[in-house]
């Protein structure tokens, strides 16, 4: 069952490592490409506290725009008609819902309507926060049923690094989240290496059980660092972490699927028509006879007090729970 006291936790918690990582991403790649300019409310003040090399040596290419998310995100576009890649800063994921428009029905038809041109790149960036009910929100799910838009949410500062490389260097419009809710203290430091690109499309096997598992769990961005701490690891289970909700890595969930015969899908985003509910019902159209589980957030206004938000999301209890349970 789950707990009924949420961990403490500082309301103000930064994820510094995958921040760091993402910024690192941004500047080599803006030293490799001079199309790439960086566009946001106050987006030189947070360069300057998140990345001030980016500020430093590009200052050209950062712009600070109004208080406008869904006028800016309409001027990034306009901005890739001319040839810039821009990376537009929305800052927290509750603000993607005023830019819907430019996004869903603006940017991410851009490479259909205009195939006289090269395809256009614009990267939509977003952080998840804690505490309502107008903050704190995951609209993930929303974006992956838009037609010409990807959706990335990396969970390690690794992951963020080679998904922000790739997305920058690759025709298309992305909507990269970031979790500010993932802990710095539990990256191992392979996680830490910072390497190439990551395709997208790929999850990564984060537990690889053996050639019958017990159970396949299948997760993403902050569950699955809730789920690592949570499961004893001498249990035979595979964990794959997505790592972008859209394009879904079907191939490797199909597979482990095949082996275990049992999925357990666990989400920080509402359960209630999400991405659990469709690997779930892919799952059992394309593989009868699996046995499927879900777990994922409340479908409530969420409470203005960071802790109890958090309550709202699956616990490390819930997912101890639902594994032995079968």
């Amino acid at each position: 069952m789950q707990s009924l006291v949420a961990p403490k936790r500082n309301p103000f918690q930064r994820n510094y490592k995958i921040r760091d990582a993402i910024s690192l991403a941004i500047y080599q790649e803006m030293e490799r490409d001079p199309s790439i300019h960086l566009f946001g409310e106050g987006c030189g003040v947070k360069v300057h506290y998140d990345a001030p090399s980016i500020e430093r040596d590009f200052p050209d290419r950062v712009h600070t725009l109004p208080i406008s998310e869904d006028g800016n995100v309409n001027f990034a576009v306009g901005a890739s008609l001319l040839g810039v890649k821009p990376v537009v800063d929305i800052i927290t994921a509750d603000f993607l819902y005023r830019a819907m428009d430019s996004i869903c029905n603006t940017a991410a038809k851009l490479n259909v309507v205009r195939s006289e041109w090269p395809g256009s790149t614009i990267v939509i960036r977003a952080e998840f926060l804690t505490g309502g009910p107008t903050t704190g929100q995951r609209p993930e799910a929303l974006f992956t049923h838009i037609p010409g838009l990807n959706v990335v949410i990396p969970s390690t500062p690794r992951d963020a690094y080679g998904l922000m490389r790739t997305v920058l260097d690759t025709p298309g419009v992305t909507v990269f989240f970031e979790d500010r809710e993932i802990s710095d203290d539990l990256h191992k430091e392979t996680d830490q290496r910072i390497e190439g690109g990551i395709a997208l499309g790929y999850a990564l096997e984060r537990r690889n059980g053996d050639i019958k598992p017990d159970c396949t769990v299948v997760t993403y961005g902050l569950m699955r660092q809730v789920t690592e701490q949570a499961l004893d690891p001498m249990l035979n289970i595979d964990l794959l972490d997505l790592r972008s909700i859209y394009p879904i890595d079907w191939q490797a969930i199909k597979a482990s699927v095949r082996r275990s015969g049992k999925l357990l899908i666990i989400e920080p985003d509402v359960q209630y028509g999400g991405v659990g509910a469709e690997i779930a019902a892919t799952i059992a159209e394309s593989q009868p006879g699996v046995r499927v589980k879900r777990l994922g957030g409340s479908r409530a206004t969420i409470s203005a007090t960071p802790d109890q938000h958090r309550l709202m999301m699956p616990s490390a209890e819930e997912i101890v729970h639902a594994i032995a349970s079968w």
